[in-house]
């Protein structure tokens, strides 16, 4: 509380110094969007150098397994302290990813069962955004094929 008896000159606002956060931000074409946006992409991209390293094992739901990540729970942690973010299902981060690692999520929340037919253009949402938001996902990812008639689900997020 503000101390009103025998109030001093006890204030410096630093008027001669410059505001703190004044600097563009680091990420291209983001230097106007919201904190929260911004603190989102600060812990995808590198702020030193505004690149990324995102390690992708989303594929299996829709190719099967890819030669050396089939053990995703023995691998991700030898990688953890290289990548920026981690992209995958909700099942693969939640069984092999430990909360207590710092990089950045982006949960793919498109699915579907196209491992068995030809044709890999049936896509579903499979993942709400409040289940994205209990896991604390950095970014949401999905597939979408702009050729397909019948993709146009996928597009409502």
């Amino acid at each position: 509380m503000a101390d009103l008896e025998g109030l001093k000159v006890a204030k410096d606002y630093h008027i001669d110094t410059p505001f703190a956060n004044q600097d563009g931000f680091y990420v291209k074409g983001a230097n106007s969007l919201d904190w929260g946006m911004k603190r989102h992409l600060a812990n995808i991209f590198n702020p030193k150098s505004g690149n990324t390293v995102m390690f992708a094992f989303d594929h299996g739901y829709f190719m099967g397994s890819t030669a050396g990540l089939e053990r995703l729970d023995l691998l991700l942690p030898k990688l953890a302290p290289y990548v920026d973010c981690f992209m995958g299902t909700r099942g693969a981060i939640r069984t092999c990813l430990k909360p207590e690692y710092t990089n950045a999520i982006a949960l793919r929340v498109t699915s579907g069962s196209s491992m068995v037919q030809a044709d890999l253009s049936h896509e579903v949402v499979a993942v709400d955004i409040e289940d994205s938001i209990r896991m604390n996902a950095d970014c949401m990812a999905s597939r979408y094929l702009s050729e397909q008639t019948d993709s146009y689900q996928v597009l409502i997020i």
